[in-house]
């Protein structure tokens, strides 16, 4: 039977109050006889029903308010039935009154309590000796008095002294056996302890172990593919190779045609200097003949200019004779007027200056014919002039870019002469190519000869990768059996009671389910502290929902320790004003050993924080299962931190969307100064789970 002193107070106190109960009706049935036998009137009779029930029915509602396992219960025996006693004691002439107390007392000694028994038997003496000072101050002693008071001062100190010793010797009875049976206990818990320890140590050695298997195993995979591969590529190489030679022959007889092709380059080359010398001989006649153009066409501009000099001149004689008609007008005019003062005798006259004025209208109008021509004339002078000087200066500039091509055409002859000593140089390198080519061919030949060793080489050793990977077989087949020994060893150690709510610790991960809840509907929270009895989490969350804590509910606790699974059944959860909730269990858990996942290998980029100290470090990532992952670093950081709790946070991982992983560090590898660390997340992830079940399919 498990021992559970809440269980037991609860028993006492029933047991205590049921004789309490039993001597009250008993005592109530007697005092009725009395009532209806005319010994006792209504109203004693009445007092006496309160005095009775009044603190047997105080205790029922101490019980029903503190709970059936309440430490008070007792004291309200002693003090509800104390008082009861008293009152009768002091109001009956009967001698075995002072007895009703000894079948209640009789039981407080269920509770083991030295105290109260001692407190007990003192009032008891002094209500007994209060009796007879009592009887002896109303006159009421009778000849049998002292008698029955030295019969009941011994008999109640007598059996306060017999409860008292009893107790004394229970208790020191129960003391050496419970010193014996927690010195055997200690005993036993020490080995349990030290094979629980040995237990998650084989445990997390175990899962160590299963993880390098398999991570050898997928190493081992992927040596036999490359092996394969490489197996395969070798005979392409060794066809390649094959073929080289042949190409290399090829390219050894387009070498000697190459070298001849070259001799007539050089032959050509020289040819070509000769054209460009000729070419620069020609050039330089023209470069002479548009000097002389140059000079031609300065004489040109020469004779334009007098042209102009000799057109301004006729323009100024053009002006005078302008002039001149201007004056025969004038004359003309004059002639007129005279004519008409000299009457008829000037009429002749008049005629004469008619015709001088018509000649000299028509000089006019020649003059201005004159005018209008030299005019266009000079428009025509002046176009021409432009052009001339335009044509002037392209001359120049086609002297200086005729002279730049002289320039040019002499670095080309010097350039050629260059290319023709370059080429001779190819042409003895060429040579060497070929020499070298006939070594190649050698070199080549014997390239097959190794291809052919490696070959032999390579299918030795895919034969003992595909042994190794056998064997890797047989050691996860049996890390798998250990795992399950192991893992019923720790169930049965849990269902033992070895295994409880003390094993729990801050920042563990919980679950709390209702019983008959929606499927699926999980509230999680993390460990802040522990508590007599239970713990206390922070708030409990399912998705964005808050756990409601309801009375008619029941809920179920599970929290991930270490390696194993510890469930409770029929918790009590209380919501905190703090946002915390409360939560107590009773009993031993079910210890379940927590499933082991399928890795799935990954190359991802990874950052890498500490805990403890914030630190972020740069990683690789190795595997990923729905229960924890490895990665590996530089970090000298990470050479001793087994243990200790980091957060991995995955590049281009879109399944966790940024969000970091947690886990413990449980093993770690020093491959030559690169770190590979193995990490326990501390719940299973079943997003991750599925995830690896979609998108992998080895082991």
């Amino acid at each position: 039977m498990e021992y559970r002193e809440e269980t037991f107070k609860k028993s006492a106190n029933k047991k205590a109050m049921a004789v309490w109960m039993i001597i009250s009706i008993a005592l109530s049935g007697a005092y009725a006889v009395e009532f209806m036998t005319g010994k006792r009137t209504l109203q004693y009779y009445l007092l006496f029903l309160f005095m009775c029930w009044a603190p047997f029915v105080t205790g029922l509602i101490t019980l029903k308010v503190k709970g059936m396992a309440t430490d008070l219960y007792k004291w309200m025996i002693a003090l509800g039935y104390g008082i009861f006693y008293t009152f009768v004691i002091y109001t009956t002439t009967s001698g075995l009154a002072f007895t009703f107390i000894f079948p209640v007392v009789g039981m407080l000694m269920l509770y083991k309590s030295r105290n109260i028994m001692i407190g007990c038997g003192i009032v008891n003496v002094i209500l007994v000796v209060g009796t007879l000072i009592y009887k002896m101050a109303t006159n009421t002693m009778t000849e049998t008095t002292i008698t029955d008071f030295e019969i009941q001062f011994a008999v109640t100190a007598l059996c306060y002294v017999g409860y008292i010793l009893s107790i004394n010797h229970m208790n020191a009875s129960d003391g050496a056996m419970l010193g014996s049976v927690q010195a055997n206990l200690d005993r036993v818990v020490l080995t349990i302890e030290q094979v629980k320890s040995a237990s998650t140590a084989v445990v997390d050695g175990v899962t160590v172990v299963r993880e390098l298997a398999d991570e050898n195993k997928e190493g081992a995979n992927n040596v036999v593919h490359s092996m394969e591969e490489l197996s395969a590529n070798n005979d392409v190489l060794q066809d390649k190779t094959s073929s080289s030679l042949d190409m290399t022959t090829k390219i050894n007889n387009q070498v000697e045609n190459v070298a001849s092709m070259i001799q007539e380059m050089v032959g050509l080359m020289e040819q070509s200097m000769q054209n460009a010398k000729l070419s620069t001989e020609q050039l330089a006649d023209a470069v002479s003949s548009t000097t002389e153009m140059a000079e031609l066409s300065a004489e040109v501009e020469g004779i334009l200019k007098d042209f102009k000099a000799q057109f301004n001149m006729v323009k100024n004689e053009t002006g005078t004779i302008e002039k001149i008609t201007s004056q025969t007008n004038l004359l003309s005019l004059n002639a007129s007027i005279e004519a008409a003062r000299a009457g008829e005798a000037g009429k002749g006259f008049a005629v004469v200056a008619d015709e001088i004025r018509n000649l000299s209208s028509g000089t006019q109008a020649s003059s201005n014919s004159i005018m209008d021509a030299l005019a266009h004339l000079e428009e025509t002078s002046d176009k021409m002039t432009a052009s001339i000087s335009k044509t002037l200066q392209l001359v120049h500039t086609t002297l200086e870019k005729i002279t730049q091509v002289n320039t040019s055409v002499n670095s080309i002859a010097e350039d050629s002469v260059k290319l023709g000593n370059n080429i001779q140089v190819i042409d003895a390198a060429m040579r060497d190519v070929e020499d070298s080519n006939k070594n190649m061919v050698e070199n080549m030949r014997q390239v097959s000869d190794v291809m052919d060793l490696m070959t032999e080489s390579i299918g030795n050793a895919d034969e003992t990768t595909r042994v190794m990977r056998s064997k890797y077989e047989e050691t996860s087949t049996n890390v798998i059996h250990i795992e399950e020994v192991v893992g019923k060893l720790v169930e049965e150690l849990g269902a033992g009671g070895f295994m409880g709510i003390d094993d729990v610790k801050a920042g563990m991960y919980v679950t709390v389910v209702e019983k008959n809840g929606r499927p699926g509907e999980e509230y999680k929270a993390r460990v802040t502290e522990k508590i007599e009895g239970g713990i206390i989490v922070d708030c409990l969350r399912f998705k964005d929902e808050i756990l409601s804590v309801s009375k008619e509910k029941s809920y179920l606790l599970n929290i991930f320790v270490d390696n194993e699974l510890y469930n409770w059944e029929d918790i009590k959860v209380t919501a905190l004003r703090n946002g915390t909730y409360k939560i107590v269990v009773s009993g031993n858990p079910k210890v379940l050993n927590r499933r082991k996942y399928k890795r799935m290998p990954m190359t991802n980029r990874c950052t890498i924080t500490l805990s403890n100290s914030g630190q972020q470090f740069s990683g690789g990532m190795i595997n990923i299962s729905a229960g924890g992952f490895a990665f590996a670093t530089t970090a000298r950081e990470f050479a001793n931190i087994k243990g200790s709790l980091i957060n991995v946070q995955i590049n281009d991982f879109a399944l966790l969307d940024g969000k970091k992983l947690q886990g413990y560090v449980i093993r770690i590898t020093d491959n030559n100064g690169q770190y590979i660390l193995g990490c326990r997340m501390p719940e299973d992830n079943m997003d991750i789970y599925n995830f690896v079940e979609k998108n992998y399919r080895g082991m």
